[in-house]
């Protein structure tokens, strides 16, 4: 067997088992634990299994993505990690075959591409690596068709902005937008970066749905740029966390949808929190 067909089938393995042994590998692919130790030590300098004791796993998607982005971008992403999983996976499932979907780059929507590698959608983008990070996931299999905007590069991001990435955005619309945000308050989302503000709010022009992704320390908070008001959000998607419960109440009592994933929130008879 040719070595890179070997290793090809050794990730599809990692696809569906936890961890994969060197006996183990032996014993499927009928070889030497000289030759599996050989592949498994490529893969792993590569970069694309993690070792175990006696074997390989696959890369957690936290590992698999801060290979991807800029070293101050990686910091922000590894933070409240399981949270943004959460909240990515919930955006995810409102998507359904066919769709398009804008998306904002940031540390949030970049959990998006592990969810939506495989599916039979077209997503729109501003971010280099949420680009990068859906075709590592879909792993050359069919999948989600991207377009990719041109523009300026920001390099502390990765993302692209300006006139190019703007007019991109005019020629297509979207069933959603998936959007991340610094801080929501009971009147708008806000952002601090002005440079790609007139694409996030053109991804909104365009599309018929909006979804904002953000955890709950963005929850209260202000940001220097206003994104959009709230009347403009058809879904608030954050993690319950007791510290932002009355303020999720009076987003809905005012017609919010938000979408609480993960965690444990004591609520009172009012759904406050206790």
């Amino acid at each position: 067997m040719k070595r890179r067909l070997r290793q090809r089938q050794i990730l599809d393995l990692l696809e569906v088992l936890p961890e994969l042994s060197v006996d183990d590998a032996c014993e499927r692919f009928k070889t030497s634990p000289a030759t599996i130790r050989r592949e498994f030590v490529q893969l792993a300098k590569e970069q694309r299994v993690e070792k175990t004791w006696g074997g390989i796993r696959a890369l957690s998607a936290e590992a698999t993505l801060t290979q991807l982005v800029p070293p101050a971008f990686a910091s922000r992403l590894v933070a409240l990690a399981e949270e943004k999983e959460a909240i990515a996976r919930a955006a995810a499932e409102l998507l359904q075959e066919g769709d398009v979907v804008m998306i904002d780059g940031g540390t949030t929507t970049l959990r998006l591409a592990e969810f939506i590698a495989k599916k039979r959608i077209r997503v729109i983008t501003n971010s280099l690596m949420i680009a990068q990070a859906i075709a590592q996931g879909k792993g050359g299999r069919p999948g989600a068709e991207v377009h990719l905007t041109g523009g300026t590069l920001q390099p502390e991001s990765d993302v692209v902005a300006g006139p190019q990435a703007e007019a991109f955005l005019k020629l297509y619309h979207a069933n959603w937008a998936f959007l991340g945000a610094a801080g929501v308050d009971e009147t708008a989302a806000t952002n601090y970066n002005e440079a790609v503000l007139a694409s996030e709010r053109l991804m909104i022009e365009q599309s018929a749905r909006i979804a904002i992704l953000a955890d709950h320390t963005k929850l209260g908070r202000t940001a220097m740029c206003r994104l959009c008001g709230l009347d403009k959000v058809n879904r608030l998607i954050t993690d319950a966390h007791p510290s932002t419960g009355e303020l999720v109440a009076r987003l809905r009592r005012i017609g919010v949808e938000v979408s609480e994933v993960g965690g444990v929130v004591c609520r009172g008879e009012t759904g406050d929190p206790c």
